[in-house]
């Protein structure tokens, strides 16, 4: 074999080989083209009962229609979001594990909790899904027909308010420490791991007052198993139409949950342009609308944008908030 062929057939082999390696590349695209391949995992860093649960499980449903593998609903309560929130950071970022999140997140929570392993920076929000006020109730057995009848009762015997609240941090707790004080009547936050088990102390009566969601507390309110004495929504909410306002008390905040989702930063372009535009559809369909409607939900959808805006905002607010009532753990 002479050296000219023999440099042609070194020549080719090289080609052949570098055809092998490239053939088995993946071309811009190829990995939305397939995604998703296996379940996508939803999870809620609250237990079943809540209204997060709620809203998760009704993306799980709807989710079905646009995407075609299904969304597993996964529970995983423990520090008010914070256990779950932080297994998230160290979650691949492939697509395959989203979460839900909420205001307090990353803004009271991060404020009042000492050690909280994650950080804003450290996630990509996809899509906005719910806006919800704080609603003020008390069980039937009570003698407190209205907030100030309460207020004014505690205030003359000199004893505190125990309210339960869905954790230590979130704004369910912050609404009743804000509102408390500038009543200038004492408190004592009974946080729990999630709404549900907030909801079940106020339905035992095993506290004075139970601070939640109205789609956590409509549903007994309307069976007379709990009465709703005031309601933090700038007006009043359409479900609840004899309910008053914080403002129409003469308390004049508003302080309300956004509810999210959110998965680990570093998202591929096209992964991320695939949950997006596809969970935007789920949370668009009517069948969502309704349902948050029927659990006392205000519909409220927002751009990943408008998210980071909103968390910005009120992590200034929240601020302000717990360093005037020091609330932050020592």
């Amino acid at each position: 074999m002479g050296r000219a062929e023999r440099k042609g057939r070194i020549f080719w082999g090289i080609l052949f080989l570098c055809g092998l390696v490239f053939g088995l590349m993946p071309t811009p695209g190829a990995h939305a083209a397939s995604f998703p391949e296996k379940n996508i995992t939803l999870v809620c860093p609250w237990p079943p009962g809540g209204s997060t649960d709620l809203i998760t499980r009704t993306i799980s449903k709807i989710g079905a229609r646009y995407i075609p593998k299904p969304i597993v609903v996964v529970n995983k309560p423990g520090g008010n979001g914070v256990v779950a929130t932080t297994e998230m950071v160290r979650v691949p970022a492939d697509g395959y594990t989203i979460c839900a999140g909420t205001t307090g997140l990353f803004t009271s929570t991060i404020l009042v909790q000492k050690k909280v392993g994650y950080k804003q920076d450290d996630f990509d929000f996809l899509v906005g899904m719910t806006d919800e006020p704080m609603v003020v109730t008390v069980h039937p057995s009570s003698p407190y027909k209205n907030l100030n009848e309460l207020i004014r009762a505690f205030k003359e015997k000199d004893q505190v308010i125990r309210y339960s609240n869905s954790g230590l941090g979130g704004i369910p707790q912050l609404c009743g420490a804000h509102l408390f004080k500038f009543a200038r009547v004492k408190s004592q936050p009974i946080p729990f791991k999630g709404g549900g088990p907030a909801m079940t102390a106020i339905l035992g009566a095993h506290v004075d007052v139970g601070i939640a969601h109205p789609g956590e507390a409509l549903p007994h309110i309307k069976a007379g198993k709990l009465r709703a004495l005031a309601i933090s929504s700038p007006n009043r909410f359409s479900e609840m139409p004899d309910v008053p306002t914080f403002k129409e008390l003469g308390y004049t905040f508003d302080v309300g949950v956004r509810k999210y989702l959110f998965a680990p930063k570093g998202l591929s372009p096209d992964v991320r342009k695939y949950l997006v535009e596809n969970l935007t559809k789920c949370i668009h369909d009517e069948e969502f609308k309704k349902t948050m409607t029927s659990m006392a939900i205000m519909w409220a959808p927002m751009t990943d944008k408008e998210i980071v805006d909103h968390l910005n905002i009120q992590y200034g607010i929240m601020k302000k908030i717990v360093e005037e009532l020091d609330l932050a753990e020592k």
